[in-house]
C-alpha cells in the first residue's frame, strides 16, 4: 500500500532514497534546509517550501542527515511517524568527547582521545605525547573543519597554527587529538528499530581520497563496498552490538554505523554516523530485496521489524564527481550535462547534485560538484565493483572524475580484515585477557 513519505534534508544527501521511494509507489515530497543544494532534482522530485504544508497524521517523516535532532524530537512527541533524525543522534555525531565517553560506558575500546578549547593548550600536548596523532574538529569548529591525520608531531603542530588562522574569529575552538591506531578500518551498521538491531548488520569498507593510490584531498566517499553480515563475528560483538542498551534507552530508529580500527588487540571505536552512510546508502540499496519503503514505514510506526531483507550478496559503489569537489568553499559550473548513462543503468545509479534543466536533460546543479554514485552487486568484492567501473568509464561527463584502482585497494583491506576476525585471539580481545 503507497505511503506518504516527507524528507527533510541537509545537504540533499539523502534525494536519491527520496527518489526510490517515490518509485516504489508512494506520494514523495522533500525540504533541503541549505541553499545551496536547494536545485538539486528539480524536475525530479516534488519540493516543497514549507514542509508543514506536506505533513499530516499519516506522512512519514525521513530525516537523512544530523542537525534537525530537535525537530525531529518535537514531531515525534506530537504523535508523528518519524525515521532517524533526533537530539541523542546529532549529540553522537556532532559531539565527539560525547561519543567516546557513550563508547567507553558501552564497553568499546577508544584509542587515547584528549579534548581541546584552546590552540596553544592542543601544541604542548602535542610537544608531550611526541606521538602520530589524529585531529578531528567537533561542536561549532565542526561546521569548518574536518579530521586531519597528522604525519607527526611536527605536522600536527604546523596544522594547528594553520587551522587557527583559518578559525579567526569563528567562536571558541572545540576539536580532539586521538592516538592514531594502525590497522583496518571498517565499519559496521545495524538498523534500530527502537528496542534492538534488525538482522543482519553490514560491514563497509570505503576510501575517502579522490585520487588513487589515496592521494588528494579527502571527500565524503570515493567509492565503498558493503555486504552482509549473516553470522556475528568479534567486530559487532565487541563494537556496535554493545552499544544497543544505549539506543534502547533514548528510544533511537534508524541506521547507526561504528568506525573503528580492527587489529590485533581487538576493536577500537572511532566515531559514530548516527544517520544514513554515503556511499554506503547506495551501496547498500543494492542489496534490499522488496521496497525500502515498508521497512521505514514499519519502524517508523514502531512496529519493531526484525529483519532487514539483504541479499547475501557483495554491493560496490563508485563516486563520479566534477571540479572542484570534493572542495566545499568552492561552486562547480551548473549546467554541465550528464550523458552516456543507459535506461539499464538506472537502478544502479545514485544522483546526488542534478537537475533537469528547460530542456528536460540532465545536467548538474551549482551545489559541491558530488554527480552520482554508480552502484552493483557480485558475489565477491571484485565483481561489486565491475558494473559501477564500467558505468563511470562510460559516463560522458565533461572533466570527470573518479577513481579506477578501488577494486584492487579495498580488496588488499578486505584479505586484512578477513584474517583479523578468524584468528581466535584477536576474537578473545588480547587486551581483555
Amino acid at each position: 500500500m503507497p505511503e506518504k513519505f516527507l524528507l527533510i534534508s541537509g545537504g540533499g544527501d539523502g534525494l536519491g532514497l527520496a527518489l526510490r521511494l517515490k518509485q516504489e509507489g508512494n506520494d514523495v515530497a522533500v525540504w533541503i534546509r541549505e541553499g545551496r543544494a536547494k536545485s538539486n532534482y528539480d524536475g525530479l522530485l516534488r519540493k516543497v517550501k514549507k514542509w508543514e504544508e506536506f505533513l499530516d497524521a499519516s506522512t512519514i517523516v525521513v530525516f537523512d542527515s544530523s542537525g534537525g535532532g530537535r525537530t525531529a524530537d518535537r514531531l515525534r512527541a506530537r504523535g508523528h511517524f518519524v525515521f532517524a533524525g533526533s537530539q541523542f543522534a546529532d549529540l553522537l555525531e556532532l559531539d565527539r568527547s560525547a561519543a567516546i565517553d557513550f563508547m567507553s560506558q558501552a564497553g568499546i575500546k577508544t584509542p587515547e582521545s584528549r579534548t581541546f578549547h584552546s590552540w596553544e593548550k592542543a601544541k604542548g600536548y602535542v610537544k608531550e605525547r611526541d606521538v602520530r596523532l589524529v585531529f578531528k574538529a567537533s561542536g561549532e569548529t565542526g561546521n569548518y573543519l574536518g579530521s586531519y591525520v597528522a604525519y607527526d608531531a611536527g605536522d600536527l603542530i604546523e596544522m594547528l597554527d594553520y587551522f587557527a588562522e583559518l578559525t579567526k574569529g569563528k567562536g571558541k575552538p572545540e576539536f580532539i587529538l586521538q592516538d592514531f591506531v594502525k590497522g583496518c578500518e571498517v565499519s559496521t551498521e545495524g538498523w534500530f528499530n527502537g528496542e534492538d538491531f534488525m538482522s543482519p548488520l553490514n560491514h563497509t569498507l570505503e576510501r575517502k581520497a579522490l585520487m588513487n593510490d589515496n592521494l588528494g584531498p579527502s571527500g565524503g566517499c570515493s567509492g565503498n563496498v558493503v555486504w552482509p553480515v549473516k553470522e556475528l563475528n568479534h567486530v559487532i560483538e565487541q563494537g556496535i552490538s554493545r552499544m544497543a542498551p544505549v539506543l534502547r534507552e533514548h528510544e533511537y530508529v534508524g541506521p547507526i554505523d561504528l568506525n573503528s580500527v580492527v587489529n590485533e588487540e581487538g576493536v577500537w571505536g572511532l566515531e559514530f554516523t548516527p544517520r544514513f552512510g554515503y556511499d554506503a546508502l547506495p551501496a547498500l540499496l543494492e542489496l534490499v530485496e522488496g521496497k525500502v519503503g515498508e521497512v521505514i514505514s514499519a519502524m517508523a510506526k514502531r512496529e519493531v521489524p526484525t529483519v532487514l531483507p539483504l541479499k547475501d550478496k557483495h554491493a560496490g559503489g563508485l563516486r563520479i564527481s566534477i571540479p572542484p569537489y570534493p572542495s566545499e568553499h568552492l561552486h562547480p559550473d551548473e549546467g554541465i550535462p550528464i550523458r552516456g548513462l543507459t535506461r539499464e543503468d538506472r537502478e544502479h545509479l545514485y544522483f546526488y547534485d542534478v537537475k533537469l534543466n528547460d530542456k528536460n536533460n540532465l545536467v548538474s546543479t551549482s551545489a559541491f560538484g558530488a554527480i552520482v554514485t554508480a552502484t552493483g552487486t557480485g558475489d565477491s568484492l571484485l565483481e561489486s565493483l565491475e558494473g559501477p567501473l564500467e558505468i563511470a568509464k562510460r559516463a560522458k561527463i565533461p572533466n570527470k572524475q573518479f577513481r579506477t584502482d578501488l577494486a584492487g585497494v579495498l580488496l588488499s583491506n578486505w584479505c586484512e580484515f578477513d584474517k583479523l576476525i578468524r584468528r581466535e585471539d584477536v576474537a578473545v580481545g588480547l587486551s581483555e585477557k
